[in-house]
């Protein structure tokens, strides 16, 4: 997490609402999930932050990109990751999204039904097919298995569907939802996927990609579930499962990759006491990149920080700048006193902040700023003042 104090000196020149990501940070984060998964190979989940320099640093890292929609592929394509770095496991794609992938031989696509594999069959004829199959999201801050998954004793018979159509069947993925804070669910997804290795092998289907998609845990409270958990319980399964010598293991993270990188900077802009208590509100709030801190957006328990300990604590609700009601990222936080003007830090912001802001009631997406480039910026204007008043001497 990064230090706050610095950072609001850092960044007092600029104006806020930003979100200031580390990029050594992001590769970090890539380096300890291979340390607790060595087995697995990581393709970044690019709908979590696609800022180009966010997805440099994965690149930088030997990491692969797992992409959703045109903008995201485009983004990749123009790094110039190679094809095979790259994956599309969205069980649902449109048949120009199928046509562009063919062109660009991105050819790793998910399905979980007849009619994704005959798209696939029309629009990227010969693609190697990845069956997500559906397995719990207990314990998971955002279930992911209601919108897509084919159920495991289904997995068999699409498989022979994708066959008879010119498909390879490549593999499975699963998700077990975002944010997932539960081992035993970790667990059960695993044993989800020995059984269905298991049938297939018994039918003859060999598969050759086990994706375990995303779901590992960022860090925003003290007591929340560590990567090191996490991969001890997945290699245990793995290695009860026994998968073919040939057979890839891969993970595609999102969240665990980029939240602890990003550090949202905000700014007290009002403050109202009412009959509920006091309010403060904000040049940002769920509109503009603050989504999940408010209970529809999974009520994520964000560290907040202040540069104002001194003062005494007070219990705030804080609201964003918009005229709608629901614009109410955080209902009880306790805080030091606020002061209109005063800057908030809002840590572990670095995923689905930004890629989740809009232009609502006019106002301006997040500027993204990057922790080495404001230090030599502020660098530069110290030595330019230094200057100015030695010349005044």
């Amino acid at each position: 997490m990064l230090q706050q104090i610095n950072l609001i000196d850092l960044t007092q020149h600029l104006p806020t609402p930003f979100l200031v990501i580390d990029l050594a940070e992001v590769q970090e984060n890539i380096s300890r999930i291979r340390r607790a998964l060595p087995q697995a190979e990581v393709f970044y989940a690019v709908k979590c932050n696609a800022d180009r320099r966010v997805l440099e640093s994965v690149q930088q890292a030997n990491g692969g990109f797992e992409v959703a929609s045109f903008s995201e592929a485009e983004a990749v394509l123009q790094l110039g990751v190679p094809p095979e770095r790259i994956i599309c496991l969205h069980p649902i794609k449109s048949p120009d999204f199928l046509r562009f992938l063919h062109r660009h031989r991105i050819d790793v696509l998910a399905a979980d039904s007849v009619s994704e594999l005959d798209k696939l069959a029309e629009y990227a004829p010969g693609s190697r097919v990845v069956l997500r199959v559906n397995v719990s999201n207990e314990g998971s801050v955002f279930p992911l298995n209601r919108k897509f998954g084919v159920e495991p004793k289904e997995a068999i018979s699409l498989f022979h569907c994708a066959a008879s159509r010119g498909l390879v069947p490549y593999g499975i993925t699963i998700h077990v939802g975002s944010q997932c804070e539960r081992l035993e669910t970790w667990r059960d997804a695993l044993a989800v996927c020995q059984q269905v290795f298991h049938e297939a092998k018994r039918a003859n289907i060999k598969l050759s990609l086990l994706s375990l998609g995303g779901g590992l845990p960022a860090a925003y409270a003290k007591d929340s579930l560590s990567l090191n958990k996490v991969g001890a319980v997945i290699c245990e399964a793995i290695a009860r499962l026994e998968l073919p010598a040939d057979c890839t293991l891969s993970i595609e993270p999102g969240r665990a990759v980029v939240a602890s990188a990003g550090t949202f900077i905000t700014t007290v802009i009002g403050l109202a006491e009412r009959a509920e208590g006091k309010w403060a509100y904000l040049d940002a709030g769920v509109y503009h990149g603050l989504f999940e801190a408010c209970p529809p957006g999974g009520g994520i328990p964000f560290p907040i920080s202040v540069n104002y300990t001194e003062r005494p604590l007070q219990i705030y609700k804080l609201g964003g700048p918009t005229c709608d009601g629901f614009d109410l990222p955080f209902e009880k936080r306790s805080l030091p006193e606020l002061h209109i003007g005063d800057r908030l830090l809002i840590h572990f912001a670095g995923a689905y902040s930004t890629a989740l802001s809009s232009t609502f009631n006019g106002f301006s997406v997040p500027a993204i700023h990057y922790l080495d480039d404001v230090a030599t910026e502020l660098s530069a204007i110290g030595e330019t003042h230094a200057r100015w008043r030695s010349g005044l001497r």
